[in-house]
């Protein structure tokens, strides 16, 4: 997939990337999909990827995503017709010739909190914060901030309000990162918010504020800042590491000062009942995968949810007790068109929680922490089973890469089950290889085999997966055949 030129397309490239390539585990089932209902949002709204979703209450949701689109709901689980679509203003860098044609521009909401119906703050990839004091009306209630000169360099990724008069952001990307902004009249202009540079190197992606008093930030290499005062200044927020390695952090939920849950680009979650207490105070569950942690949200300290680039809901009414308290449900199968991301979640209480995911997709349940236990087995130990992996597709070469010698052929795969790793092999190059989907080799005409397997989270190898690929010979247009020439390109 080309990446966009520019800096406004950067971050869709990188939504689109994942939710194509998010070929990895499906855990065992837990949760049930038949709990969650799901809607496409109309028109070309349908074709969005909705990053972020809030839902102050179980009568009012605001969703928001690429082509800066807002969306609203105060009955989210009634279908596409209860959800009202804007496309908020663009501030300094608005395309006035396209606009509001949602297909062309790219600009992208990152994220979403509204602390109560009456006002909701957004953050975008293009240094602007959007808030509202009337989030159900038309894009015009919605006011525009530039946050400072740097525009699309400045990327907002992540903001949390936790109460009407507080609101924290944070940002990330290549360009002025590990800056966090505060305010305490979110609708009050530049001048409202204030700004503190801490590292330069944290590439912050996610922020939640459990209460006014503690608010944790997560990014990429997977570290963790927090503070207790986050508009104290840059001494008053703490860098504590990353509890689970250098894995990406792309989403964070905290509730008060009891429970914070995150996740990294492994699948594996990462959960504290101490937030503030150091490094030794999160415990890591092993997912197992090749997939990305890309929401999280908990209405109580006894319940969370996760939802993953795999189409993976995962819950638990114990949060911090270990890998045995949750379930797994693959609430969207992959499909080469749409892929199966989920990008966003919100759960107000116990009794719903609002998903959005690629394609205009939300989806919604009033039972999401139910499972299905399943037959009894009292008294029987259950086998380990070794994972299998499935070939998704194979995309060959274009026929103006094989005029150069050699071209690229693209292998998409996933296991079914919860695994470790995947390793690989492509003809006779050497032994197997540690890998994820999708995976590239360059190739010539010929005929080649790919070879994969997994490894599971209790460590055993599952059977190897083969799949035969034949690179069909260049051929002048005179003698093109059906089944033995490359013709694509």
């Amino acid at each position: 997939m080309a990446r966009p030129a520019g800096g406004h397309g950067w971050r869709l490239w990188t939504a689109a990337a994942v939710a194509l390539a998010a070929l990895a585990a499906v855990a065992s089932p837990g949760a049930s999909a038949s709990t969650w209902s799901a809607l496409r949002l109309p028109g070309s709204a349908g074709k969005v990827f909705l990053l972020g979703a809030s839902c102050p209450s179980s009568s009012f949701c605001v969703a928001v995503g690429t082509n800066n689109l807002i969306a609203s709901s105060t009955n989210p689980g009634g279908g596409a017709a209860a959800w009202d679509v804007v496309y908020a203003g663009e501030g300094p860098w608005d395309n006035t010739d396209s606009w509001p044609t949602p297909e062309i521009s790219g600009r992208q909401i990152q994220a979403v909190s509204c602390p109560s119906r009456s006002l909701c703050a957004a953050v975008t990839d293009q240094g602007n914060i959007y808030s509202s004091t009337q989030p159900t009306g038309p894009a015009s209630a919605w006011k525009v901030t530039q946050i400072d000169g740097n525009g699309r360099n400045t990327h907002l990724e992540g903001v949390s309000c936790p109460t009407a008069s507080l609101c924290v952001a944070v940002t990330g990307g290549r360009n002025d990162s590990g800056r966090v902004l505060t305010s305490t009249d979110p609708t009050g202009g530049p001048a409202a918010w204030q700004q503190t540079q801490l590292d330069e190197t944290l590439d912050l992606r996610a922020v939640s504020c459990g209460s006014p008093t503690l608010c944790v930030a997560v990014g990429d290499e997977g570290r963790i800042v927090y503070s207790t005062n986050p508009r104290g200044g840059a001494a008053a927020w703490d860098v504590i590491g990353a509890p689970a390695g250098p894995g990406s952090l792309r989403a964070i939920s905290c509730v008060l000062a009891a429970l914070c849950v995150s996740g990294n680009k492994s699948g594996n979650l990462l959960s504290s009942s101490h937030p503030a207490a150091g490094l030794s105070s999160w415990k890591e569950v092993a997912g197992g995968g090749s997939v990305q942690i890309t929401g999280v949200s908990c209405p109580s300290a006894s319940q969370c949810l996760v939802v993953d680039n795999n189409g993976d809901v995962i819950t638990s009414t114990n949060p911090t007790g270990g890998a045995g308290a949750w379930t797994f449900d693959n609430l969207l199968p992959f499909t080469e068109a749409e892929g199966n991301a989920l990008f966003g979640a919100s759960c107000p209480s116990s009794t719903l929680c609002v998903l959005t995911g690629a394609r205009g997709q939300i989806f919604s349940s009033d039972a999401p922490f139910a499972t299905d236990p399943g037959p009894s087995r009292r008294g029987r130990a259950r086998r380990p089973r070794r994972p299998r992996v499935k070939i998704a597709g194979v995309r060959l070469p274009f026929r103006n890469q094989l005029r150069r010698g050699r071209g690229r052929v693209l292998i998409r795969f996933y296991a079914r089950g919860r695994v470790r790793r995947f390793m690989c092999r492509f003809d006779h190059r050497g032994p197997f290889r540690r890998c994820r989907s999708p995976k590239r080799y360059r190739v010539g005409v010929g005929r080649h085999v790919f070879r994969v397997r997994a490894i599971g989270v209790t460590g055993l190898r599952g059977p190897v997966t083969r799949e035969r690929i034949v690179i069909p010979q260049l051929c002048r247009k005179a003698k093109l055949g059906p089944t033995n020439c490359l013709r694509g390109g």
